[in-house]
């Protein structure tokens, strides 16, 4: 095919990475903004049409129609120093735990907080039946409830939400015509600028972690969180177990980690009015600072760092 305006396309290196992106699906836009930026010189949306018209088997291949149909991806935030924590349970969060990690936040710097999920416990649109001496609190009931724990968050420049089994109650009561994000400014109106509230129940931190919330659940602390590394090959922040845990998978590459919670348990109806063989549940959070995880829970010498921050 020669040279056409500067690039010899007869380079069979050239013409496999165009033919690998027609096959990936790519329009004709995409592949020219691509090999532009990748080969560090102008390639137009013309001369890939004039590649295609001339390897005639690329003519055949399907566009993947982006426009009209969703694509599902969870977010990725870049690697950053963040507090990251998950069941408050608000308006049935320990304020010990919240000022502990507020403690923790200040002495290290840290203005960013990613909440792993259920943050409110959104009370008012349960299905579960209520037990005899147990409250069931209104949407009013909870907000008022919830300010303060609102009024903390105010200290984070960023707060990052990811869609927890509790923030799924609103959804599942309207089909999803009311959603978490929604219902999230009524609680946080004077901060809600500064969440970002995602659908999926997991975000990606940078190249080697995820933190989720997910539908799987086990009453072998870790197990879950472990079984969720070998899937993604990342260190796993897990939340919705209430346990804390720290695990290697079998490879030995990637932790396992239980998150606990930020939760009162003397709070929660439905664990003190019966009685099951259910694990007790844990307070703890964690802090990804410079790459390393921390972990903060019952086992922390609390008295050590009530000295030092």
């Amino acid at each position: 095919m020669g040279y056409a305006h500067g690039v010899h396309w007869n380079d069979p290196k050239r013409l496999f990475r165009v033919k690998q992106l027609f096959e990936e699906g790519c329009i004709v836009r995409e592949i020219a903004r691509i090999l532009t930026q990748e080969w560090g010189q102008t390639i137009s949306a013309d001369m890939i049409t004039k590649v295609k018209a001339r390897y005639e088997p690329l003519n055949w291949y399907i566009e993947e129609n982006k426009n009209t149909v969703k694509f599902y991806e969870s977010d990725t935030l870049p690697m950053d120093d963040y507090m990251i924590a998950c069941d408050d349970h608000s308006p049935h969060f320990s304020a010990l735990y919240e000022n502990r990690l507020l403690s923790i936040a200040e002495f290290f710097g840290i203005k960013k907080r990613i909440i792993v999920g259920d943050l409110i416990t959104q009370d008012y649109a349960s299905h579960w039946a209520k037990e005899e001496g147990e409250e069931r609190l209104t949407l009013d009931g909870d907000i008022q409830q919830s300010e303060p724990l609102f009024k903390s968050l105010d200290y984070f420049d960023e707060i990052y939400l990811v869609r927890g089994n509790h923030e799924d109650r609103i959804n599942r009561i309207t089909d999803a015509r009311i959603q978490g994000k929604h219902i999230l400014k009524l609680f946080g109106e004077r901060i809600h600028h500064k969440f970002k509230y995602t659908p999926y129940d997991k975000v990606f931190i940078g190249d080697e972690w995820v933190a989720v919330h997910p539908k799987s659940y086990s009453q072998i602390s870790g197990s879950t969180a472990v079984r969720l590394a070998e899937k993604f090959h990342r260190h796993v922040l897990n939340a919705h177990g209430h346990f804390t845990a720290l695990r290697w998978d079998r490879s030995g590459k990637y932790m396992g980690i239980d998150l606990g919670g930020m939760f009162d348990v003397r709070k929660i109806p439905y664990i003190n009015l019966r009685t099951t063989t259910h694990p007790a549940w844990n307070n703890g959070f964690a802090m990804l600072r410079k790459g390393k995880i921390w972990l903060w829970n019952e086992s922390t010498d609390w008295d050590f760092w009530g000295r030092h921050i």
